[in-house]
């Protein structure tokens, strides 16, 4: 027995890790499974079905990130502030967390990301914004 107990600290340290990382894939998958079930709601809702479901979310209106223009707003915003050039995952992770919405869900940060995307494009042929550089395919995006 040693005095430091530095293999068993080592060793607990490792689990934990482990323990996380299992922790955020299942997290990641339960947000996948709820976004299905309540598209399977959504569409028998739309086919007419009228039985009971259980544990059915109460249906929602339709979740509206941005009226207009403020994807526009905020994305300026965002690349302002910064120092550095940021890319379109960066800014819908901005987006995503300044809405307080589920990070795990990677339907939604997709979908972000394209909608972000598709605002710099939009945003880059009005000249307010402009690439910066790409790595790997990946675009980086600075103010004019």
């Amino acid at each position: 027995m040693t005095d430091t107990y530095a293999h068993a600290i080592t060793g607990l340290l490792q689990r934990r890790q482990e323990l996380q990382d299992e922790a955020a894939t299942l997290r990641e998958r339960m947000a996948t499974v709820q976004t299905d079930v309540e598209a399977i709601d959504r569409v028998l809702d739309t086919l007419g079905y009228q039985g009971e479901l259980e544990n059915r979310t109460a249906r929602t209106e339709r979740i509206v990130l941005f009226y207009r223009n403020e994807l526009r707003a905020f994305l300026l915003k965002e690349l302002r502030a910064s120092d550095r050039p940021l890319s379109t995952r960066e800014l819908a992770e901005r987006i995503c967390g300044a809405e307080g919405k589920a990070m795990p869900d990677k339907r939604l940060l997709s979908d972000v990301v394209k909608r972000a995307s598709k605002a710099l494009r939009m945003m880059r042929l009005a000249k307010l914004v402009a690439v910066s550089h790409y790595e790997r395919s990946t675009c980086f995006w600075n103010i004019t």
